[in-house]
């Protein structure tokens, strides 16, 4: 997913979640940004599919866009 999380983390119950509020207001960024695939749902950069990114709390955008 990057360095900041892994495809694991999604199955770790252990990892925090984001709230409904900060994934949703993160895939808010992600629609306005150039790197983002609409069709796909997914980033450019990173390579993840971003509805699966964001809710992990954790998660980075490669870009620095997402700012809590």
């Amino acid at each position: 997913m990057g360095d900041d999380v892994s495809i694991f983390d999604l199955f770790d119950p252990k990892q925090p979640r984001s709230s409904e509020e900060i994934k949703h207001a993160r895939l808010a960024v992600c629609n306005t940004c150039q790197f983002f695939l609409k069709g796909s749902k997914r980033c450019k950069l990173c390579g993840c599919f971003m509805t699966l990114k964001t809710s992990l709390e954790l998660a980075k955008c490669p870009m620095g866009y997402w700012e809590e």
